[in-house]
């Protein structure tokens, strides 16, 4: 088993920095898994990264705090040879399907094969029709999904896709100093952290805590007071993250550059993101 690691938007990117966000994002999954005590190899492919690791339940919750990483599924790796892929196949739907349900292949490929996505699909179906009785193809709203991702000599096959927090690689982006003193403070934090900023964090347990799950090197800074963090934030240049959606009195004549994050957000959505910060 291999676990398969999708990532988006940097796929977007010119071709030199789309070149050093998966650089940084191969040595931010290094990171997470060695804080996490998982021994694992990254390999990389256009689009894609391998981990191959004997831990994989704890190696998959590691990577689902790795910022910049969409999505994760642990997959069998198998030649993509027609005659090799068809069990792989129907192993994992043998794991997910019984009579009476109905199921999809999703199938998709690169490289040069004697078959096309579409064949590969309908020789797979007919497949598992023939390897387990009662069960049919719906392809519109089936109970189950079968995915077979074809990359050149190997394929991976999988049914389980496991979200990841997306945005940028951590340490991408630039710094700023923030606020996580409640649920709020720690929301905010977090999604500058998730579009790729290191954060120098000013707060206390629980709340540093949670957030140094998901960057196991975060500095803390400590003040004293509010107008302290602002003094400091302007005196070495760096953006401050502030919770709340309304304006903050500063005092002095040094004002820091200030995010508000969370403008636009509900109670409801800071709680839910504060919930997946804690429990991821």
């Amino acid at each position: 088993m291999v676990l398969l690691v999708r990532y988006g938007e940097l796929t977007l990117k010119s071709p030199y920095v789309r070149r050093q966000l998966e650089d940084r994002l191969a040595a931010n999954v290094q990171d997470m898994l060695a804080a996490d005590g998982v021994e694992g190899i990254v390999r990389t492919e256009r689009g894609r990264f391998f981990v191959h690791t004997d831990d994989e339940p704890k190696a998959l919750r590691a990577l689902r705090r790795v910022f910049g990483v969409v999505s994760v599924s642990p997959a069998k790796e198998v030649p993509s040879a027609l005659e090799a892929l068809t069990p792989a196949a129907v192993a994992s739907a043998r794991d997910v399907l019984e009579p009476g349900l109905s199921f999809a292949i999703r199938a998709r490929r690169s490289g040069q094969h004697p078959y096309t996505s579409q064949d590969l699909g309908r020789a797979l179906g007919q497949a598992v029709r023939d390897a387990i009785p009662g069960v049919t193809v719906d392809l519109d709203a089936p109970d189950r999904e079968i995915h077979v991702e074809v990359r050149g000599p190997k394929a991976y096959v999988f049914h389980v896709i496991v979200d990841g927090p997306g945005g940028l690689p951590l340490g991408s982006q630039g710094e700023v100093l923030a606020i996580a003193e409640d649920n709020a403070g720690m929301v905010a934090t977090w999604l500058l952290m998730r579009r790729g900023c290191r954060a120098r964090v000013a707060g206390q347990e629980p709340y540093s805590g949670a957030l140094r799950r998901w960057n196991p090197r975060l500095q803390t800074v400590d003040v004293g007071s509010a107008s302290e963090l602002f003094g400091v934030a302007a005196e070495k240049g760096l953006p401050l993250v502030l919770p709340s959606r309304t304006d903050n009195a500063m005092q002095g004549d040094s004002k820091p550059f200030v995010l508000r994050p969370l403008s636009g957000l509900s109670n409801e959505e800071i709680e839910g993101f504060a919930r997946r910060i804690r429990t991821s």
